[in-house]
This record gives structure tokens, C-alpha cells and sequence, in this order.
């Protein structure tokens, strides 16, 4: 397949609230990251305009992109009310037309307005009329970091989309956590309405949407810099949906959005990859060279307080084939906020069904007390799982509660894999380590709080998930080593490609990403678990 003609839909440019030092934020820090990923274009806004005032940040982000054809303004606008500080509403249209802003970007959060008629219909009548595309994200820059999850005011988006029905509006926020199913009956309600996907972690979420409702209705966005960029785009390159609408979400709807103001897009050859990682990722074509082995995924996912499509134990593996997921450390979602046996049995029942491609950990609850924990311990043992799963910090029991013990050394008596959510402090892990040395102790969500203790004990490890900034997982290797990353998707809850991404899209050697995506995992799994 042809490469995608990318459009990145959601950038952020300037220095922002929280930038570190050496932390991308200029032109030319994005434009490196859309040649190495592939990606021909962005839409990018000012961080001023949305951390302090639009109008600060829409006048640097014309000047910023005034000789980078491949770089489109937006601008963020406040709600009307005040005579002084933005153009007025019948004014605003010829202006963004003048020069080629094609979209806008609202933050009702960060400025505190609603989405009510009387709040916001005189500011959305002109651009209605002119069909001006209007992002709208709910997250506060702040204390936050504008990581707020389910954020978006659905029910007034809706209102919103019903009174101006020829107005494009794109759902933009930090992370669609849990309210899929509202926005499902939400884009079923509004064929105006639209999601950028940089926040949309959903497995086979992609592939749902597009099938339901159609690709017009997703948009690529990377929400660069607070996040990377291949997570995001591996999700989309890798996607089960044909090539036409991949190239729909790609950029093509993006375009056809922006065009109401004469938007021009260069042409544009992405520089050849570095390696055959980047290639698979800017591609979902995966050489049959590479494959990959999971250290951290869910089952029983059909049945969830929040919608994850296609997530039959078949479907699982099937997607694991397709992606080249040879195998994986798996456990069940039940448990994590429920009764932990039926999803156990779940895990039992896919590892009997397919040994070859799942060890199967028992989830355990520390609220059970010792006798109980060793009880669902041995039923698991005795189903057929090898390894132990944690994670208390979502059941509401202490991270360095007495119990956990119990599981560890469980887990240190039968030398097996042991994964928690976290693992509290960097003493009690190193205590733990210490303690209990035989247990294979895997952190289960990055980090790098616990590198000095990995220094000085081998039986420690983390999870690859989630990498969400754009340098991540060069930096965590350069804390940890590689050798002691281990790439976990988090399937069925989020996509493998998300997971992927990150890592195959990571300037580091091809060496160091074989060992992450699955060299480590396979030499542990002959010292643990067997």
C-alpha cells in the first residue's frame, strides 16, 4: 500500500506549561517527529491560545507557520461576551478565511464556559454557515496535566451538534476511558459529529467505529507533544478495515473538513525508515521476520462496565496472529474491580484452549486475607495458571498492605512471574526483591522509579505500558536498560498496535527493540513460570 498521505489533526506548538528541558515544542521538534513517523502534515494550535489567551497564542501560531507549507494554524476562541478580546463573531469567518485557518479549537474547562445555546450560539452561527470545523477538548491544563479521563460533556455536545447541524465538530480529550457506549449513541445521534483518535485507546475501537458508523466520523490526531506519535498511528496503520478507509482516517476526511478555506496540501515523500520496525509502523505491513511476545494482557473482556469490542478469547488470538503476537502473559478482567474468580476460570479455560500462545496468571484480591488468597492460589494452580496477577491500588487495598506479601512469596516458592499494577514505594519493592528472590517481580505499567533498585537486583522488571511521550521509551531504556523492558500491550483493554508503537517507532537499535518486543520475555519464560 502506497504510504498514507498523513494529516495530523491535533499538535500543539510553543513552550507549554509543563515542558521539561530538551522537551520538543518547536516547528522544527515536529517536523522531525512527522518525517519519522511518516506523517506529511500537521494542525497545530498555539499553547498559549489554550493555557492563557487565544489571542496571545493565534498570533505566534500565523507566524510559526507562516514558511511551513507542511504546518496549518488553528486558532482557539473563547465563548462571546466581552468587546475586547477577539475579533466579533461575524467577523471571525473572513478573518480565519484570510489566513487559512481552517479550524478552531474550543476549552470549556480551561476557560470555563458551557456548551449551552446562550453561552456559545452567537460565536457557532457564522461558523456553521461556513462549515468551520470546531475541535472541542475538556481537559484543564493545570495541576491536572490535563489528564482528566471521560471528560467530554457528551450530553451538551449532542444539544450542540442538533442545533447546528452543518457545523463539523471533532470530540478531542486526553483519554475515552469509559464512556464508549454514550458515544456511540452519541455519534448515532449527530451525523455531524466526529473523533480525533490521539485519545480513543480502545482495542479494535477503531475498527468498531468504522464499521458501525463509518471511517468519515474518525479523524488522526497524535496530541503531540503531551503524547507520541506512534502510538497513536500504529492502532490506525494496523487496523483490520480496508486500505481506502484507512486513508479516509489517515487525512483524507481532515482535508475534505479544512477545505471550506482554500487549504493547499504540499506534496510530500516521507523520508525512507530507519529500520523494518518504523517501516511496520508507518505501514501495518509486518515483515514475517518479526514477531513479538507480551508480557501483560487481559481476557474476558465481552463482558466489561465499559464496551471492548471483538475481545472473545478466538477473536484475542486471532489479533495476536495478525499482529504477530506469538505469546502472552495473560489474566482476567474480572477481578481487577469484581468477584476475581469468574474471570480465573475465563484465563483457565483460554489457557486449555490454546497452551501454545498464554501463560495464564490467577488475579487475587488482598481484601480475601491470607487464607483466602492461598485458596484461589491453589484452585488456580490446580486450572492450570503459573503465574500470580495484582492489582490493589483498583480494589481499594493498600499498595504496601501486609497481604501482598502472601502473593510474592507464592510466587517465590513455585519461582514464577508475579505482576503487579505497582508496586508502592522504591523500598518496598527493593524489600520485596530482597526477600523473596526466586519470584520474577514484573511493574506493571512504566516507570522508572524503581532503577536503582533494578540495579542491584535482577528479579526485577516493568511493563512497556503505556510509553506516551514522544521520547519515553528511549528514556526508559536509558534508566533501565533494555534488557530489562519488557513490551506489554495490555490487550484486550487497550490495541496491541498501541503498545507496539511506541517501541517500533523508538530511535533506539534494532538489537535493543528485539529485546524489548519479546527477547526478554522468551529467556524469563525458561527461568519462570515453565
Amino acid at each position: 500500500m502506497d504510504h498514507l498521505r498523513l494529516f495530523d489533526a491535533n499538535a500543539t506548538l510553543g513552550r507549554h506549561l509543563k515542558l521539561k528541558p530538551g522537551g520538543p515544542h518547536t516547528a522544527e521538534d515536529l517536523l522531525a517527529d512527522l518525517d519519522h513517523h511518516g506523517i506529511a502534515e500537521a494542525l497545530v494550535v498555539d499553547s498559549l491560545s489554550r493555557e492563557v489567551h487565544p489571542q496571545l497564542g493565534n498570533a505566534r501560531i500565523l507566524e510559526v507557520c507562516r514558511d511551513q507549507p507542511r504546518l496549518h494554524p488553528a486558532w482557539s476562541l473563547l465563548h462571546p461576551g466581552t468587546n475586547d478580546e477577539q475579533p466579533a463573531p461575524d467577523e471571525l469567518v473572513p478573518l480565519l478565511r484570510r489566513h487559512r485557518v481552517g479550524a478552531v479549537f474550543l476549552y470549556p474547562r480551561q476557560c470555563r464556559f458551557t456548551l449551552h445555546d446562550w453561552c456559545l450560539d452567537r460565536l457557532l452561527e457564522p461558523l456553521a454557515e461556513a462549515r468551520v470545523p470546531v475541535f472541542i477538548n475538556p481537559n484543564e491544563v493545570g495541576p491536572s496535566n490535563g489528564w482528566e479521563v471521560d471528560a467530554s460533556d457528551l450530553p451538551g455536545i449532542v444539544e450542540l451538534c442538533r442545533r447546528w447541524p452543518t457545523l463539523p465538530v471533532i470530540v478531542s480529550e486526553f483519554r475515552i476511558r469509559r464512556s464508549q457506549r454514550t458515544l456511540y449513541r452519541a455519534l448515532e445521534a449527530c451525523d455531524n459529529l466526529h473523533v480525533e483518535l490521539s485519545g480513543y485507546w480502545l482495542h479494535h475501537g477503531i475498527e468498531y467505529v468504522a464499521r458501525t458508523f463509518g471511517a468519515r466520523r474518525l479523524i488522526y490526531g497524535s496530541n503531540w507533544p503531551l503524547f507520541g506519535m506512534g502510538m497513536t498511528l500504529a492502532p490506525l496503520t494496523c487496523a483490520a478495515i480496508a486500505d481506502v478507509d484507512k486513508r479516509l482516517i489517515a487525512g483524507d476526511n481532515l482535508r475534505g473538513l479544512l477545505s471550506w478555506c482554500g487549504l493547499e496540501s504540499p506534496a510530500y515523500e516521507p523520508p525512507l525508515p530507519d529500520d523494518e520496525y518504523v517501516a511496520y509502523g508507518r505501514t501495518g505491513t509486518r515483515p514475517a521476520s518479526l514477531s513479538f511476545d507480551d508480557c501483560h494482557g487481559h481476557l474476558g473482556g465481552r463482558f466489561s462496565h465499559y464496551h471492548v469490542p471483538d475481545s472473545t478469547v478466538d477473536e484475542a488470538v486471532a489479533e495476536m496472529d495478525r499482529l504477530g503476537v506469538q505469546s502472552g502473559l495473560v489474566f482476567a478482567f474480572t477481578g481487577v474491580g469484581g468477584d476475581e474468580q469468574p474471570g480465573n476460570d475465563t484465563v483457565a479455560e483460554a489457557v486449555r484452549r490454546y497452551p501454545e500462545r498464554f501463560i495464564g496468571f490467577t488475579l487475587v484480591n488482598p481484601h480475601r486475607g491470607p487464607e483466602g488468597m492461598l485458596a484461589e492460589l491453589e484452585r488456580g494452580a490446580a486450572m492450570g495458571l503459573r503465574g500470580v496477577k495484582l492489582i490493589p491500588s483498583y480494589q481499594g487495598y493498600p499498595e504496601e498492605g501486609a497481604h501482598i506479601d502472601v502473593a510474592v512469596q507464592w510466587a517465590h516458592e513455585r519461582r514464577q512471574f508475579i505482576l503487579n499494577h505497582h508496586w508502592g514505594g522504591a523500598a518496598q519493592v527493593e524489600r520485596l526483591c530482597a526477600t523473596y528472590p526466586n519470584a520474577c517481580l514484573i511493574t506493571g505499567h512504566t516507570t522508572t522509579a524503581y532503577a536503582e533498585v533494578m540495579q542491584r537486583h535482577p528479579n526485577l522488571y516493568v511493563c512497556s505500558c503505556p510509553l506516551l511521550g514522544p521520547r519515553e521509551c528511549e528514556s526508559v531504556v536509558a534508566a533501565v536498560g533494555a534488557e530489562r523492558l519488557l513490551f506489554g500491550s495490555d490487550l484486550l483493554d487497550l490495541p496491541i498496535a498501541w503498545g507496539l508503537g511506541p517501541i517500533l517507532f523508538a530511535r533506539l537499535t534494532p538489537e535493543e527493540k528485539g529485546l524489548i518486543l519479546g527477547g526478554n520475555v522468551r529467556r524469563l519464560r525458561e527461568m519462570y513460570s515453565s
